[in-house]
């Protein structure tokens, strides 16, 4: 098992694992030139660079391209430790199970404990769980400052392997959930306010909104500005100049809730500010994703003149082919004073919503460099969890199914 980096214990002369090289790399190895491996005096003074190195390299044709020293880190990398021919690098299995474990997801031969957990939850709670493989290698860069090449993908930080994030699913699901409501949002009004149960919202936009409605500012203009930051950055809505005027124009609380009702939301009254569009917390909980492959991928901008490629750079990777987790659990914790049908209602508009938006989000891809076509991935497995009778997408299988 991996430790936190700086306490990983190395012996320099016996590197094999990702974990212990890039520590290696980054703690002990400090570039005294950048002479080429092949201008070393002796195999010993290369040697005494890289302890790990067990012949002399120099006569090898594989580094017989390294241009300075600052290439050899990389190209061993690549070479030795990811290999020539499995062109990945493999974390242990255990490692990945354990990670999961203190993660609280679930593996699928575990799949009748998360329904017993469901079973202890909120009426009309439920889970969404899939397993799914990358059709296109995914990269999320991380934030480490000192690595071998400049783009280092996202690792949890104790065991090192690659990992989505769950708030990397929520925000890439959000964006995935507002095409269902993007283009036509005015008679989409149910979907929206599905998206901010599912959600939630918080934002100094929707806090200025609510200090006007409640009357702790009277700060008309603020309100109309907030407004419409919360429809353009929010939401996501396409609103046109005609709509700016509109919401410029209004003269007081109940014109501004005028567009409220026509706009965005069925359910605002006269004087009543929906729950939706209060501050609260989402309904879904988002679970991480860790991956047990990681490899390379270089991208290499051509010079429109000449052709050619000019500066090759490189991207850590997890590699198509690899398959995930990802795990999802509704509790709607804020409709335990709703009439029964209404809850049920609204956990089975948020259920088919989420479905649809997983779809959607699985032709875009998560992660970075979606424009390329990187993150896409396949969907299999796909199964819901219910602790009480509920209508559910098709294609999904209820867990005792």
């Amino acid at each position: 098992m991996a430790k936190f980096e700086a306490l990983l214990e190395i012996n320099p002369k016996n590197v094999q694992s990702l974990a212990e090289y890039i520590a290696y790399c980054k703690y002990y190895f400090k570039p005294k030139s950048e002479d080429k491996i092949k201008n070393y005096s002796d195999f010993y003074s290369l040697k005494n660079d890289f302890p790990f190195i067990r012949q002399d390299i120099r006569k090898n044709s594989t580094y017989k391209s390294n241009e300075t020293l600052k290439d050899f880190p990389l190209n061993w990398l690549k070479n030795e430790i990811i290999g020539k021919e499995k062109k990945y690098v493999e974390f242990d299995n255990k490692d990945i199970q354990i990670i999961q474990k203190i993660s609280g997801i679930y593996e699928e031969s575990q799949l009748n404990n998360l329904q017993e957990y469901v079973n202890k939850l909120p009426k009309y709670s439920f889970a969404i769980w899939f397993k799914f493989q990358l059709e296109a290698p995914y990269f999320s860069k991380d934030d480490d400052e000192f690595y071998i090449i400049q783009n280092p993908i996202l690792k949890e930080t104790n065991f090192k392997v690659p990992m989505v994030r769950g708030s990397g699913w929520k925000g890439a699901l959000a964006s995935a959930f507002r095409e269902l409501f993007r283009e036509d949002f005015q008679n989409n009004k149910e979907k929206i306010e599905s998206f901010l149960r599912v959600f939630g919202a918080g934002s100094e936009s929707i806090k200025t909104i609510e200090s006007y409605v409640f009357g702790k500012s009277g700060d008309l203009n603020k309100a109309k500005d907030s407004l419409l930051k919360f429809m353009l950055f929010e939401l996501g809505l396409k609103i046109d100049s005609n709509l700016i005027k509109e919401v410029k124009g209004k003269n007081n609380k109940e014109e501004l809730f005028q567009i409220l009702r026509d706009k965005l939301s069925a359910k605002t009254s006269d004087s009543k500010l929906p729950s939706e569009f209060q501050t609260h917390k989402g309904r879904a909980i988002f679970y991480p994703t860790y991956f047990d492959r990681l490899s390379l991928e270089i991208i290499n901008p051509h010079d429109r003149r000449k052709r050619a490629g000019t500066n090759p750079i490189h991207y850590e990777v997890v590699p198509k082919g690899t398959e995930g987790i990802f795990q999802l659990i509704y509790i709607p914790f804020d409709g335990v004073l709703k009439p029964d049908e209404e809850l049920k209602a609204e956990a089975e508009k948020d259920l088919n919503n989420l479905s649809v938006a997983v779809a959607i989000l699985s032709k875009q891809g998560i992660g970075a460099k979606i424009k390329l076509g990187w993150g896409k991935f396949k969907i299999e497995n796909k199964k819901v969890f219910l602790n009480e009778e509920l209508d559910i997408p098709e294609e999904w299988k209820k867990c005792q199914d």
